[in-house]
């Protein structure tokens, strides 16, 4: 796959401003209780889904800030090409074209959401992480994203190419706003 950077860095940010617009459209006008209630016993809340996607990419914004700052990074090309080990773990996480999900993960332990949440202070720091993503994407169009490595949640052990980390991201949260769909529809 060979695509403009600039434009597959403008389909990341409009992914992003997707996904807050989507949240928030979700969540308008619920109260608390339903907010916090599981889809089913042992199953998350529609806060707990929010806090889960914040919780994965501030991880990214903390991993890309640090690869970002002040070094001396190759500077962007015209063309990005991807790499197949980020495609395979974007496919992994991305919803079908008709919203299912094809592999069922386990949530690190880290990642996990706490049981009962604050609807403000959750669907905030939502926002404000994805703020930060976005602005770290608009940095990025100044450096090589095809030759950048990003550790990724799993620690420094596993890295991506910064390109193919921002396509893990998109399909990660893609995921569970599916999710957060199917919890609204049952605790409506």
């Amino acid at each position: 796959m060979t695509i403009s950077t600039q434009k597959y860095l403008d389909g990341v940010i409009n992914d992003l401003e997707e996904a807050m617009t989507k949240v928030e459209r979700l969540t308008e006008n619920l109260d608390e209780k339903t907010l916090n209630q599981p889809e089913a016993e042992g199953k998350w809340s529609m806060l707990q889904c929010v806090e889960h996607i914040t919780l994965a990419t501030a991880i990214y914004v903390k991993n890309f800030s640090e690869k970002l700052d002040g070094q001396q990074l190759p500077a962007a090309v015209d063309n990005y090409k991807g790499h197949w080990k980020g495609r395979m773990f974007a496919k992994m996480n991305a919803p079908k074209p008709e919203g299912e999900i094809p592999m069922k993960l386990k949530t690190f332990k880290f990642l996990e959401p706490k049981s009962q949440l604050n609807s403000q202070s959750v669907l905030a720091e939502f926002r404000q992480v994805h703020e930060q993503m976005i602005s770290l994407v608009e940095n990025s169009r100044m450096v090589n994203i095809d030759r950048i490595k990003v550790p990724t949640a799993l620690g420094s052990m596993v890295k991506l190419r910064l390109g193919e980390a921002l396509r893990f991201i998109i399909a990660h949260t893609q995921r569970h706003l599916v999710q957060l769909e199917r919890i609204k529809k049952v605790v409506q």
